[in-house]
């Protein structure tokens, strides 16, 4: 049997959504059985949806406490809703990160780097990272899952002597405009 991953894929991120909209909407733990509801489709059968949950809640993106029936998004789920957001609103101002990540944290740093990128950060220099979506302030989760608070500086920046610089490097998202 083949597995589709992009289906997979989009599984995961259904469901992730549906429960971030519940959350920010009610102010209670969302329940499995209301999570079945909203989620499933016809076609999908329960087996399935069931399989797709234990595997969604392996990989650490949410948590459930089957007495109570409830499910939390974790921060690692709203990570991935983050990193798989096509929201790109631009507000004319620069987020920044800028670090220094000891070498015996080389593997956090891999992962950050993956993250950022995906959230829409490209490097400036070595350890500085720049981004104008407005999306990039939920950075800081990825911050404080990995633990590199201490780390790791971040800064939403109005006006900066290289913002010239950063116009050519995100010339393909930001429109052509200039300053007047």
């Amino acid at each position: 049997m083949k597995i589709d991953i992009d289906k997979i894929k989009s599984i995961t991120l259904r469901f992730l959504i549906e429960l971030s909209k519940f959350t920010d909407d009610v102010m209670e733990p969302m329940t499995l059985s209301g999570m079945r509801k909203r989620v499933c489709y016809p076609g999908l059968d329960k087996r399935k949806f069931d399989s797709n949950i234990r595997s969604i809640e392996k990989r650490g993106y949410i948590k459930i406490n089957r007495k109570s029936d409830s499910v939390e998004l974790t921060n690692k789920g709203r990570i991935k809703l983050l990193e798989n957001s096509g929201d790109k609103i631009i507000d004319g101002k620069w987020r920044m990160l800028s670090w220094d990540i000891p070498e015996k944290y080389s593997v956090k740093r891999q992962r950050i780097c993956r993250s950022i990128r995906r959230i829409g950060f490209r490097q400036v220099q070595k350890s500085l990272w720049a981004c104008p979506f407005v999306q990039a302030d939920e950075v800081e989760l990825i911050i404080k899952e990995l633990g590199l608070e201490k780390y790791v500086a971040y800064l939403v920046v109005e006006k900066t002597d290289i913002e010239e610089y950063l116009r050519r490097l995100f010339k393909d998202v930001l429109k052509t405009k200039s300053k007047k």
